[in-house]
């Protein structure tokens, strides 16, 4: 009973983190296909709103334009993107400067191709115009069920918006994703031999997989039924498993929704799931018969001898059988009693080890060896109904992504095992320390004094952390954020929600350091949420942006889109193609020593250059700029500019 709930409840665990882990994976790209067209369809609707009346040929030229560069910025990395458009409503005649670029397939580029009319189409043919007829019944932008469009033969899933001006419909903006490479992005389960992964409506009619992008609908045998009989409607609120029969098989399924109104279930069949325990009662069973058998024959022949020592066997059994894998076996001699005794205590130690690793999987992180989420809950949970203060920690690695992208994940993943063995130095007699995920650790100290916490921290802070690559050092840093209970929380979830807000304060001071929650940091955390990050400013900025690292070339690291407009170029790749990822070769020949050298100087002082535009050849600029010292890159130069008379 014990080794069947232990793996019931396991399983359940490990269906659900799979399911939440494969949610992860689809919704960042769902997310990021809302967030380019949402985008976009500001952007177009602001330049709309500026302008008098409906937008004329020529601002429908020039919106395409805007939206073509921002798509091409925006979903250039993003593989699973097969297409993206920007289609006027046909009452403006606007069917020339309709924008359409499609990827003809995997690893190709987009190429351009003509978007004919939605009026052209029947009225019922779903497959040419509900992308187009859905978010303008609805007034919003929404995603667009699976839909198989036959002019770029794949099967669809459309984020599309639309644009109105004063009620009446401009444009529809909107982002094709090619649904049967996003199914193959669901990966199968490595667990189980028979495990799956797929989608389904929230109906449960129809559920979709890489073989069948089209969906399999109830005609079709894609009916889930339930254990009971009846039809299975996908629970996405709940956690624990669901039960079906599909083609005579029992399955139980972790269900979690998706941000396209979709389903995301993940099976796994019984029989697997219970297969190791079965086979693991079978094994005791059969031990415990033999030993039966055994004790049986050796009564027979010496039960004055064997009393006692059967007794005290027979009592070690009752023992296991209750869960006390460290009951104590009685040694035996060297006859066949001893051999038995020692395979008893063997048997015991081994289902204990068995035990002991399957606790350690399920509350442990594999790469550190720190508690997992799970465990530190659980440790939570135990400790807290007797807490009388606790001291919360999150802390992340300042940058750790860049230690990642330039040196790889393998030292990635040294830095945070060598994070793990300072933790526990600093930490590891006063509380509670696990890692969430990632490069973020949680340390909990329990029944601690404030003072005594904050020099615990300020030390751990303060200590020189480093890494080794190849034969050289490389020095990181860390950004902690605390709260304190009683002090400042009232609650284990407040406790939680300070720390995380303290961490946050920290990135915003300019990380590699720790800072305790009150309400100002609060405060400037609220009001850094409400701000814009640097592509949205440097976009509406009437001033161009450009930043480049202090080297022998002023390698280019970004430009905006304003000084893109300056240099001529249609985005940040032409910039680096043409110039080979130099600055100074923005400059005339005879500027370029002079721009090096005053790279270098004051950071008030206002310099003129003539920037080379591809197309109006020298452009007279001037140019203000700063300084500053970054850990990965070195010295970095912040550039403004703007265009002369």
């Amino acid at each position: 009973m014990t080794i069947d709930r232990l793996t019931g409840e396991h399983e359940a665990e490990t269906l659900n983190r799979i399911a939440e882990t494969q949610r992860e994976v689809i919704n960042t790209q769902l997310i990021h296909a809302e967030d380019v067209t949402k985008f976009v369809a500001n952007e177009v609707k602001q330049k709309i709103a500026e302008s008098p009346g409906m937008p004329d040929k020529e601002m429908r030229r020039f919106l395409s334009s805007r939206a073509r560069a921002a798509f091409q910025n925006a979903v250039g990395n993003l593989d699973v993107v097969c297409s993206y458009y920007v289609y006027y409503a046909d009452e403006l005649n606007g069917s020339e400067e309709n924008l359409w670029r499609v990827r003809p397939a995997y690893g190709e580029d987009y190429e351009d191709r003509p978007l004919g009319l939605v009026s052209a189409y029947p009225a019922d043919d779903a497959s040419h115009t509900s992308w187009y007829k859905l978010p303008v019944e609805k007034g919003h932008g929404m995603w667009i069920p699976p839909y198989y469009y036959d002019e770029q033969q794949r099967f669809l899933l459309s984020y599309v918006t639309p644009v109105f001006k004063d009620n009446q419909l401009v444009a529809v903006i909107g982002v094709d994703m090619d649904f049967r490479q996003l199914l193959t992005h669901i990966e199968y389960l490595p667990t189980y031999n028979a495990g799956q992964t797929f989608m389904s409506d929230l109906s449960g009619r129809t559920h979709y997989t890489p073989e069948h992008p089209d969906g399999i609908e109830s005609t079709r045998g894609g009916k889930l039924i339930s254990s009971k009989g009846n039809f299975l409607v996908p629970n996405t609120h709940s956690e624990e498993l669901m039960r079906y029969t599909w083609n005579g098989k029992e399955y139980d399924m972790a269900v979690v929704s998706l941000r396209n109104e979709m389903a995301l279930l993940v099976a796994a069949p019984v029989h697997e799931i219970y297969a190791e325990a079965m086979f693991k009662i079978i094994q005791l069973c059969e031990v415990f018969l033999l030993f039966g058998l055994l004790s049986a024959v050796f009564c027979f022949v010496m039960s004055t001898r064997m009393t006692k020592k059967l007794t005290s066997l027979t009592k070690a059994a009752h023992e296991i059988a209750a869960g006390n894998f460290d009951v104590a076996v009685p040694e035996g001699g060297n006859d066949e009693i001893g051999d038995l005794c020692r395979a008893f205590a063997h048997t015991a130690s081994q289902l204990k080890k068995n035990q002991e690793d399957m606790e350690m999987r399920t509350y442990h992180d594999a790469l550190t060896g720190l508690y997992n989420r799970f465990g530190v809950d659980r440790e939570i949970k135990a400790w807290w109904p007797e807490a009388k203060s606790a001291v919360m920690i999150n802390l992340d690695i300042d940058d750790f992504k860049f230690i990642n992208d330039l040196y790889g994940h393998a030292i990635g993943d040294e830095v945070l095992k060598k994070l793990s063995r300072i933790l526990l130095s600093y930490f590891g007699d006063a509380g509670i320390i696990g890692r969430n995920g990632g490069d973020e650790f949680v340390v909990i100290l329990k029944d601690i004094s404030t003072v005594e916490a904050e020099k615990r921290i300020a030390d751990f802070c303060n200590l020189p952390k480093s890494f080794t690559v190849g034969e050289r050092g490389k020095t990181f840093s860390v950004s902690a954020g605390v709260s304190l209970y009683p002090e400042l929380a009232d609650d284990l979830t407040a406790l939680f929600r300070q720390a995380d807000e303290a961490l946050y304060g920290v990135k915003l001071k300019g990380k590699n350091g720790y800072v305790i929650y009150d309400s100002e940091v609060e405060q400037q955390v609220m009001r850094t949420r409400l701000g814009f990050n640097l592509h949205n400013v440097s976009c509406s900025l009437p001033a161009a942006i450009l930043i480049y690292k202090i080297d022998p070339q002023n390698t280019l690291l970004y430009a905006s889109g304003e000084l893109l407009r300056m240099t001529g170029d249609e985005s940040l790749d032409d910039l680096q193609h043409r110039t080979a990822g130099s600055v100074l070769a923005l400059v005339q020949d005879k500027e370029r020593s002079a721009f090096h050298k005053e790279s270098e100087s004051e950071n008030t002082k206002i310099f003129r250059y003539h920037l080379q535009n591809v197309q109006r050849g020298l452009v007279a600029v001037e140019i203000r700029h700063r300084l500053e010292l970054h850990p990965l890159y070195g010295t970095i130069c912040y550039a403004v500019m703007v265009e002369r008379e």
